[in-house]
């Protein structure tokens, strides 16, 4: 499934787009998708970005595919 990622900066102007295909199935939980993101920012990979540390970003997350689909607004812990 396609895992689509809108960044924002912190002041909620749009950044960027970006968005990869996850190995998760649709059976499986969308909050699981959600902590598959988490991990990967975590881990400093930002699908569409440079990854690094280069900055913390509101993300919107959709997951089109996913017959439970809403989107979910990621803020930064920082």
């Amino acid at each position: 499934m396609k895992v689509n990622l809108t960044y924002f900066k912190a002041s909620g102007k749009y950044y960027a787009k970006g968005d990869y295909i996850t190995h998760l199935s649709p059976e499986d939980g969308l909050f699981k998708i959600w902590l598959e993101v988490e991990d990967m920012f975590e881990r400093h990979v930002r699908p569409g970005l440079i990854n690094g540390p280069i900055g913390d970003y509101i993300v919107a997350v959709k997951v089109p595919e996913h017959p439970h689909d809403h989107p979910r607004l990621m803020i930064p812990k920082s």
